[in-house]
């Protein structure tokens, strides 16, 4: 018998697959943004002419343009997961969602994710009867579908550049990253159109008073620790600081026990601690992507209303016509819930 090649791995490398996702959506952004130029070829055309046989590449152009076409498929899942960790360079929220408890939503309306209220096992003698425990769902969160959105416009010239496709790709991720960090540790209650900042309605806690900087840093991860452990019990955590603070923690502490990750979405001094255990996320699927040379959009990231009352229009309009551009919109369904709100704790204003 013939032995095997060694060396060649039966099942690709994950970091092989994530990076094979995350070039399958963006082919599939430049073939709908190349399609918005030429109408008489359809993206799927131009993605078998620039790229051949890319069934993966194939299979998320269309999720992104006909979602319900390929609900349910795992590897389009597997796309939606993907982009989440492509978006980690730009995005602690990112890198924290992963790191939780992933579930689907495709096809449900929401979901009732049980509180943290671990049963009391006990010990139980021979031919005893066996306690049962009772379930309160009531006590946890509902996780439901929401999604984030975000418009960018890339010129002709650079749409139609063979060598575009790393570039599109980071203009896609710098799109969403910033924008998932600035609501996912945000403070403001859910809406109709966004999940609940991770801190609403947990109060910051007192940081310790300025002094030796390296105990104070102890101090303060002891008192974070000390809010987490009801729920945390022996499992993760994770901290996420602002830039300033994120230094601090690496240089004065001894060793590296949690993940630090880093966001600008936080102010200066501020850092969270959060129980892994008690985040739930849902990314539903790759990006939703569409593309036009015609529209005319508000280039701001907190737009106002284009018709904020009778008569009044928002006056900073673009025209991708004009500009001699393609908007590319993107649409991303994801979903984010705490099972208990000790599950997470911050402090702003540290002294270390």
């Amino acid at each position: 018998m013939t032995p095997r090649p060694q060396g060649i791995p039966l099942v690709p490398d994950p970091a092989v697959r994530r990076a094979a996702s995350v070039t399958a959506l963006t082919r599939a952004a430049i073939a709908v943004g190349l399609g918005a130029r030429d109408k008489t070829v359809s993206p799927r055309d131009i993605l078998r002419r620039q790229w051949g046989d890319d069934h993966l590449a194939d299979l998320t152009l269309r999720a992104a343009v006909a979602p319900s076409t390929v609900a349910g498929n795992a590897a389009i899942t597997q796309v939606g997961y993907a982009f989440l960790d492509a978006l980690v360079g730009m995005s602690a929220g990112a890198a924290l969602l992963q790191k939780g408890i992933q579930l689907n939503l495709d096809g449900l309306a929401s979901i009732h994710i049980p509180g943290i209220a671990p049963p009391s096992i006990l010990f139980v003698g021979e031919s005893m009867p066996i306690p049962a425990y009772v379930e309160t769902t009531s006590a946890g969160p509902t996780l439901q579908p929401y999604k984030l959105a975000a418009i960018t416009a890339l010129s002709n010239e650079l749409m139609a550049m063979p060598a575009a496709e790393g570039l599109i790709r980071q203009t896609l991720i710098e799109s969403v990253g910033t924008a998932l960090d600035a609501v996912l540790f945000g403070t403001a209650a859910a809406t109709s159109a966004q999940p609940a900042g991770l801190r609403f309605g947990i109060s910051g806690l007192t940081p310790a008073a300025a002094g030796e900087k390296a105990q104070a840093c102890v101090d303060d991860l002891q008192v974070l620790a000390t809010a987490l452990a009801p729920v945390s019990g022996n499992s993760n955590v994770a901290l996420v600081a602002s830039p300033d603070a994120a230094v601090a923690l690496r240089f004065r502490l001894v060793r590296e026990e949690w993940p630090i990750l880093v966001s600008s979405a936080l102010a200066t001094r501020t850092v969270i601690m959060v129980a892994l255990n008690a985040l739930v996320a849902s990314v539903s699927g790759p990006p939703q992507i569409e593309a036009t040379t015609q529209a005319a959009y508000v280039p701001d990231t907190a737009p106002t209303d284009v018709v904020s009352s009778p008569g009044v229009v928002a006056s900073s309009f673009t025209s991708v016509f004009q500009t001699d551009k393609v908007a590319l919109k993107l649409r991303w369904p994801i979903s984010w819930a705490l099972r208990s709100s000790a599950g997470l704790a911050w402090m702003t204003n540290v002294n270390w």
